[in-house]
């Protein structure tokens, strides 16, 4: 994917404004078949997958047993088998760590299937809009993660949104994909690169693989508390994840970082003499200002604090997520 298509200003603006299509294929795609598949997802992963029925979908978190994060995946349940979105570059990990656990009594079998279903996302305010038009289903009533059928077997579901909406759009045939990607840009849709697409996720409070997503990492701490079932039984983690919901003591939390400079990730939040957190991703928006994602101590963790970010103690505010789009 290039940088930017047209100019980052261009692309930021037509997310908030309109809708944006991204080549979302470095996504990793596993697919689950066998007849234990959903409950061996759910006594393995934090989200209730044994309520789910063909045609909806959940994120889910794959935990370590001290409750780190591995991943966090996207699963859409299909009659015969359940489609696996794992995160950008974390695919093999993912498919290893799920065959470790398969016992001899499972009937479950993992495939890799990034070679068999080429992917698009469309993001942004008439995000809906687009993908009803280009597609011909009607969209709207979709539940986050939630998918259906459209023509020639594209399955599309609903996104975690980025810019107020989002859809994914899975082709069973890679050369559909070249297809979709120009359907939605007939019907409105601007292409977006990864710098635009970096700056929307922090905006939006998107979480990471490799930043906000790692064995450092807690699911409570990364806010995904939508993503963790505190009323299913036992899976990897469970134990420390349901005790440090009932104490309600967090380590440390996900908040958004503003800054009129230019700071950097890895770098250690400071808040008077001492250090209160570090910085786990950034970006420039258009307009001239920094965002940033990084975690707090959670009593520090107030909308409006003012912190200063690594040793050149560049003045920074934390803010609530998602942090407030710029008027441009």
């Amino acid at each position: 994917m290039p940088d930017v298509y047209t100019t980052l200003k261009a692309e930021y603006a037509a997310a908030h404004t309109g809708a944006v299509v991204y080549d979302s294929s470095p996504l990793g795609r596993l697919r689950l078949t066998g007849q234990s598949r959903i409950d061996f997802l759910h006594r393995m992963s934090t989200n209730d997958m044994n309520a789910l029925k063909p045609g909806q979908g959940a994120a889910t978190i794959l935990t370590t047993p001290i409750a780190r994060i591995v991943d966090r995946v996207i699963v859409y349940v299909r009659e015969n088998d359940a489609l696996m979105l794992t995160s950008r570059g974390a695919q093999a990990t993912v498919s290893g760590w799920l065959r470790k656990y398969i016992f001899f009594n499972d009937d479950v079998q993992v495939h890799a299937a990034s070679s068999e279903y080429g992917m698009v996302s469309v993001y942004g305010s008439k995000a809906g809009d687009v993908v009803t038009r280009a597609s011909g289903q009607d969209v709207s009533d979709l539940k986050l993660h939630h998918w259906r059928n459209g023509a020639d077997g594209v399955l599309i579901a609903r996104a975690d949104p980025i810019a107020g909406n989002g859809f994914h759009l899975l082709a069973p045939m890679l050369a559909t994909v070249s297809q979709l990607w120009q359907a939605a840009m007939d019907c409105g849709a601007t292409p977006i690169g990864e710098q635009a697409l970096e700056v929307l996720r922090i905006e939006s409070g998107l979480p990471r693989y490799g930043r906000e997503l790692s064995e450092m990492y807690l699911p409570q701490e990364v806010g995904l508390w939508a993503d963790v079932s505190f009323s299913k039984g036992c899976y990897i983690g469970q134990e420390i994840i349901a005790r440090m919901e009932s104490r309600g003591r967090l380590a440390k939390q996900l908040v958004g970082l503003r800054a009129v400079e230019p700071f950097e990730a890895d770098l250690a939040v400071h808040l008077g003499e001492g250090s209160i957190g570090v910085v786990s991703s950034v970006a420039a928006r258009p307009g001239g200002d920094w965002i940033g994602l990084g975690f707090v101590k959670p009593d520090r963790a107030t909308h409006g604090t003012r912190v200063n970010i690594g040793t050149q103690q560049r003045a920074a505010d934390i803010v609530s997520l998602p942090i407030s789009p710029r008027h441009l």
